[in-house]
C-alpha cells in the first residue's frame, strides 16, 4: 500500500506538471476552432461571440471528394473574417473517390481562393465510408495521391497546402514518407500534454488537442492551437 501510494503521488505530480507546462506555453499559442456541417445543426454559429472568447482562427469545411460543397462554407468565412478571425478552408479528402489534382481543383474552385489568403488544408483521416484506414490504398499510392493534391493545390494558391492528420494514420497508410516535411502540419492528438509529431516533421503547426470542446458562440466542436513554424510563420493574409 506505501509503494502504491508513492507510485500514484509521482504520477499525479507528473501530471499536473504535464499539464502546467501545456498551459504554460499554451500562453504564446494561438487559440482556434475548426467546424463544419455538423456545427449548424439546428442552429447558426456567432462568430462574434467566438471571437470575444478568444479563439482567433478558424478551420471551415469547404468540400468533400468531387461530390460535395460545404452550403454553409461562404457564410461562416464572411462572418469569422468580419469578427477578427483568420480563415483557413479544408478539404476533406476521399482518395477513394477522386485523384488528389481533381480534389485540389474542386476543394479551391469551392472555396473561391484567393491568392492573398492562408493556405488550404487537406484533411487526412481514416475513411468514414467503409471500414479502412486508407481508403483502399497502398502506401504508395497514397503518396502518390498526397503528392497530387500538394501540387496541383500549391500551384493554384502559391502555398505549399496544410496536411491534417494523425500520427497513427500517417504510419499506417503513408509509411512515415518523408516527401512532405515542407507542408505544415496540423496534427490531430487528444488527451496528452506533448503530442508526438510523425515523421518527417519536427514541429507541428496547428494541434487539434481535443474534438469535443464546448465554445461560446458554436457550441461543441474540434478545437486547436497554432504556433509559427517555418512552414506557415504567420496567420496574416499575405
Amino acid at each position: 500500500m506505501v509503494v502504491l501510494r508513492m507510485v500514484t503521488a509521482c504520477t499525479t505530480i507528473l501530471v499536473f506538471s504535464l499539464v502546467t507546462t501545456t498551459a504554460a506555453r499554451a500562453v504564446t499559442w494561438t487559440r482556434g476552432i475548426d467546424v463544419s456541417s455538423y456545427q449548424h445543426a439546428g442552429r447558426s454559429i456567432n462568430w462574434q461571440l467566438v471571437s470575444r472568447s478568444g479563439i482567433r482562427f478558424a478551420a471551415i469545411k469547404v468540400s468533400e471528394g468531387t461530390y460535395y460543397t460545404s452550403p454553409y462554407y461562404a457564410g461562416d468565412a464572411r462572418a469569422a473574417a468580419a469578427a477578427g478571425l483568420s480563415v483557413l478552408p479544408y478539404v476533406f479528402a476521399n482518395p477513394r473517390s477522386a485523384p488528389g489534382a481533381a480534389t485540389a481543383r474542386f476543394g479551391v474552385a469551392a472555396a473561391r481562393y484567393a491568392r492573398t489568403g492562408l493556405p488550404i488544408e487537406v484533411d487526412l483521416e481514416d475513411d468514414p465510408y467503409a471500414a479502412s484506414h486508407c481508403y483502399g490504398l497502398s502506401a504508395r499510392r497514397m503518396i502518390a495521391w498526397i503528392a497530387a493534391f500538394t501540387a496541383q493545390a500549391t500551384a493554384l494558391t502559391g502555398k505549399a497546402p496544410i496536411i491534417y492528420t494523425t500520427a497513427e494514420w500517417w504510419r499506417q497508410c503513408t509509411k512515415d514518407t518523408a516527401l512532405f516535411r515542407n507542408d505544415p502540419l496540423w496534427l490531430a492528438s487528444y488527451d496528452t500534454a506533448a503530442p508526438g509529431v510523425p515523421p518527417p516533421w519536427q514541429r507541428w503547426t496547428f494541434w487539434q488537442y481535443a474534438d469535443d470542446a464546448v465554445v461560446p458562440g458554436v457550441g461543441r466542436t474540434d478545437v486547436d492551437f497554432y504556433q509559427a513554424t517555418p512552414a506557415l510563420p504567420t496567420l496574416r493574409r499575405r
